[in-house]
């Protein structure tokens, strides 16, 4: 199956240490898919943006979905970053679990739980396409010598699956992300320079959304 990439961060935080969807890795993940989803209209250019604001381009909505959700915002009016990836970030989620689960690769428990996921419990049952998603991350990360050779797309997935958030290290622990310090810094300054100003609204959203314990006021 070929995912998308708010599929593929929704599938990075899973933990196959503790073979779970850890609660503490779903605090931020609704901005995480926001923000992927814009990334995937500008890739398409079915977005463009000044660094400020975001449009959208062309009269064809996106076929997937979720993307044709966010796709319609922008076609309603610009936006600034920061309200395309926070306002609704709480709502961001479910439509990607979703499609999951519809593909099979997820499967949703309901019942009496304890957790944070108000009942729900999400269970991973292909593994395989969770783990070809968290090594494409590791791979970009820990093998590429020249980070700015690589296409936005490849960028994409290590920028917003990492930024901002240490508990993401499900995939790259925190020595492994001191070590390749440079690389996620140069893979950053790609991504900054193809999507100006995304970044640092995702960043502003993960800052501002801790101080409420990662939910909305």
């Amino acid at each position: 199956m070929d995912l998308t990439l708010p599929q593929q961060i929704y599938l990075c935080t899973y933990a196959f240490t503790k073979n779970k969807f850890p609660a503490t890795l779903l605090q931020f993940r609704g901005q995480r898919v926001r923000a992927a989803a814009l990334t995937e209209l500008v890739l398409a250019g079915q977005a463009e943006t000044d660094g400020r604001r975001v449009r959208a381009l062309g009269d064809q909505s996106p076929t997937d979905p979720f993307l044709a959700s966010v796709w319609e915002e922008l076609h309603a009016r610009p936006k600034k970053w920061m309200a395309l990836v926070h306002n609704t970030a709480h709502k961001a989620e479910k439509p990607v679990e979703n499609q999951l689960t519809a593909a099979g690769i997820i499967e949703k428990k309901t019942g009496r739980t304890l957790s944070l996921l108000g009942g729900s419990k999400v269970v991973l049952r292909r593994e395989e396409e969770a783990r070809a998603v968290q090594q494409a991350l590791r791979t970009r990360v820990t093998t590429t010598p020249d980070p700015s050779t690589l296409p936005l797309a490849q960028v994409a997935l290590p920028v917003i699956a990492l930024e901002s958030d240490a508990t993401m290290g499900v995939v790259l622990n925190r020595s492994e992300r001191r070590k390749h310090k440079v690389t996620l810094e140069e893979l950053a300054k790609k991504f900054d320079r193809e999507i100006p100003g995304l970044r640092k609204a995702l960043s502003n959203s993960v800052l501002s959304s801790r101080s409420v314990g990662g939910g909305w006021s």
